[in-house]
């Protein structure tokens, strides 16, 4: 046999295939899905690095005649439907949500969550990235920004897209 011939019946042999259950991501959370919301605006909350737990985010417009209900400030009035599945959290710390802008220029605070139990807050951007971090009961429920770790994040279907206005096929050649 020429040493082609042996490579290639080397290569032929697979390689005994390692047999581990593939399990969908917080299993519990995506039972709480909703029919009425479009897989468009549903997302998944993930565990930051070296954290465990997963959620699950769903965006719910307002009723509207006109298809998207809009406040007199222009924004969109829509409603954000948030589980998620936490270990308990020790001693007086407590969950809490918060919104951002995909820039993090913009943050707000959405309030406690208990892991398991739905949650409900209104929104107001389009595009929103969620985080959900441990805080101390101490921590003031107006304070600017998140203090504790983050334990979840996700973001909206719609932070994912991308500006492409500065892109060059976009420039006009100066005259």
């Amino acid at each position: 046999m020429t040493f082609a011939a042996v490579t290639l019946a080397t290569l032929a042999v697979p390689a005994p295939a390692t047999t581990q259950p593939i399990v969908p991501p917080c299993e519990p959370v995506l039972d709480q899905a909703t029919a009425e919301v479009s897989p468009l605006s549903r997302f998944n909350l993930g565990a930051a690095p070296g954290r465990e737990g997963c959620g699950l985010a769903e965006l719910v417009g307002a009723w509207s005649p006109f298809g998207l209900a809009v406040m007199r400030s222009g924004h969109l009035h829509q409603e954000l439907r948030l589980v998620v599945d936490l270990p308990p959290a020790e001693g007086t710390a407590r969950y809490v949500a918060w919104l951002a802008t995909p820039a993090l220029d913009r943050i707000s605070v959405l309030g406690t969550v208990t892991p398991g139990e739905p949650f409900t807050a209104p929104v107001h951007w389009n595009k929103m990235i969620v985080v959900v971090s441990r805080e101390d009961a101490a921590t003031a429920v107006d304070a600017p920004r998140w203090s504790g770790p983050v334990v979840l994040i996700g973001r909206s279907r719609s932070a994912l897209l991308e500006n492409l206005m500065g892109h060059s096929i976009f420039r006009r050649p100066e005259m």
